[in-house]
Parts: structure tokens; sequence; C-alpha cells
């Protein structure tokens, strides 16, 4: 099921979109030995930065021990740290930013 999506303009002015679907999704650097679900150009993000935790009810971001921190709102979450998101949050991972749009309930 879609919830919704993870945007960026940072590197392309037309916007970078990933769909956030239900379940675990990976946030990681794109040259990574292994690949996260959505892999990311910019030598600031940890190989395995952050995960989407993702249901029915809730999207929630957690950092995976990332190296240059996870931020919402310009907000560390902390190590390991997690938070609820909401629609129109800003999610940076390192130096990387990106707003998530969250679908209302169908």
């Amino acid at each position: 099921m879609l919830r919704g999506f993870l945007v960026s303009f940072q590197t392309n002015p037309g916007g970078d979109f990933w769909p956030l679907g239900t379940g675990r999704i990976t946030v990681g650097r794109s040259n990574a030995p292994e690949p996260a679900e959505i892999a990311l150009a910019d030598a600031t993000i940890s190989s395995r930065h952050a995960a989407f935790v993702i249901d029915a009810s809730s999207v929630v971001i957690e950092d995976t021990s990332s190296t240059n921190g996870t931020y919402v709102n310009e907000e560390h979450i902390g190590q390991n740290g997690r938070r609820e998101l909401r629609d129109g949050d800003r999610v940076r991972f390192g130096g990387f930013t990106t707003l998530v749009k969250i679908l209302g309930r169908l």
C-alpha cells in the first residue's frame, strides 16, 4: 500500500521522488556495497543511514547508527533514535535534505 513519497530538490530542480510503501525501507549511500531501497548520491550519507518503518497508521524514521546523523525539521533524533513523521516534515540524512509527503487515508 502506498503511504506517501520522499521528495528532494537538492540535486534536481525538477525533484527526485521515492515512493513510501508499507514495511521497512532502508536509506543509504548509492555506492554502498549493499544498496538501500532509497539510494542517495551524497558523501555525508552512511551506507546504511536510516530506515522508514511504515504501516497503515504511522510513518516512522529511525537512525541506524549513522555517522552524520538523521534530523527531522532540523532536530537531531539521536543515534538509533526514532521519530514519527507528519506530512510536510523535512528529514535530513547527513547533509541531504528531503521532504516527506504522507497521503491521507483512503
